[in-house]
């Protein structure tokens, strides 16, 4: 059981990094989190079997070595010899910011930012913040296991970074690099990735203490639709809040979606609502976003709706950590008949990372945090 559990838990510490960077990338083909679970499984029975399943998890895995690129907060001195004046710099020392008196500094922000730039997104407030909620979260784990009376052996760790290197070694573009080179691209080094690990793996040794098989049962009983194949295809329109920092301007993006729904309500076609009003990338596309599973691809508001409604019914506003959502169901895929053995790993995927989220609202609750940025 506990192999079994291990890679989940490694994945999901990874996705802490960089889960919540894209709403999935709404206008590309939606992959999920229960995919990169059947990955792990299937690493362990065949390695024929993985590679087909690369697809699948090789854009998680580019995202999710430990750290990404390191360059360090570039900032120029400008001496000017007339009036002798310096200019103020930001350090790669700096604290931006303290969980339970131990501190984060600029220098792991930077990398985090760098993802970003990379992708040539714009560094906004809201993605500054959200680094730093993950920031914490690691934090907080950290403190966590360190706490706890367990730990990994030498084996176990590289076991569990040889498959990481499978998967980062899968994607074409490092195809016959070394590990050390794809994580150096990365800003980051085996030793790095080695300690993340070895923290990931005395968590999971943790949550296997208390969980039971009948735990993760019960969960898949009560949870079919996550692991049998189901899909839903779905378009929407969304007013994103992620920069909004005033109650007046949260109310004016409810204002709008509430005034979108009123015309979808007379008639107005969806897919030129979207066009006209959605921030969503899949606005072009008519606010189509693809094909979806219960579990992993889309976050959790979203999808509890969109698999409670019938095809052709339009959503009231859904509220998400994006902003506001409407949606229309287009198409459906009913799932296959699955037993729970067919499907443990997945099931451990999910339940494990579930725990996992537990865990940290109920340490963060607890934790003093201070955010200096």
């Amino acid at each position: 059981m506990f192999k079994t559990i291990v890679a989940s838990v490694i994945l999901f510490l990874f996705f802490l990094q960089a889960n919540n960077f894209l709403f999935a990338n709404e206008n590309e083909e939606v992959e999920t989190e229960v995919s990169a679970a059947t990955a792990v499984a299937s690493a362990e029975k065949s390695t024929a079997a993985v590679a087909e399943t690369v697809e699948s998890t090789e854009v998680v895995i580019e995202e999710i070595a430990e750290t990404t690129t390191v360059e360090a907060a570039a900032a120029v001195v400008e001496t000017e010899s007339e009036e002798n004046t310096v200019a103020v710099v930001e350090k790669e020392s700096d604290v931006i910011a303290t969980v339970n008196g131990e501190k984060i500094l600029r220098l792991s922000f930077n990398k985090r930012l760098d993802v970003f730039r990379r992708m040539n997104q714009e560094v906004t407030d809201a993605i500054k913040m959200q680094i730093v909620n993950q920031l914490t979260k690691k934090m907080l784990l950290k403190q966590f296991v360190e706490k706890q009376d367990v730990s990994a052996t030498a084996d176990d760790i590289n076991a569990e970074v040889e498959k990481i290197k499978f998967f980062l070694q899968n994607n074409p573009a490092n195809k016959d690099k070394p590990l050390e080179e794809i994580l150096e691209t990365q800003g980051s080094s085996i030793t790095e990735l080695q300690e993340e690990v070895s923290r990931a793996l005395a968590l999971s040794k943790y949550l296997e203490n208390s969980v039971t098989d009948a735990d993760k049962q019960s969960y898949f009983d009560a949870n079919k639709d996550a692991f049998n194949g189901a899909k839903v295809k779905a378009s929407h329109v969304l007013i994103d809040t992620r920069n909004l920092k005033t109650d007046a301007e949260l109310k004016e993006a409810k204002d709008k979606i509430d005034i979108v729904k009123v015309q979808l309500d007379k008639g107005a076609d969806f897919a030129e609502m979207a066009k006209k009003y959605s921030s969503c990338p899949s606005a072009e596309n008519g606010g189509d976003i693809g094909f979806f599973q219960r579990k992993g691809s889309i976050v959790e508001e979203f999808a509890v709706v969109a698999f409670a409604m019938k095809v052709g019914e339009i959503s009231e506003p859904v509220k998400t950590q994006f902003g506001y959502h409407i949606i229309k169901v287009t198409e459906k895929e009913d799932g296959k008949e699955v037993n729970y053995a067919d499907v443990s790993d997945m099931v451990d995927f999910v339940y494990m990372q579930l725990k996992t989220e537990s865990l940290l609202k109920e340490l963060n609750e607890k934790a003093e945090i201070n955010i200096m940025l």
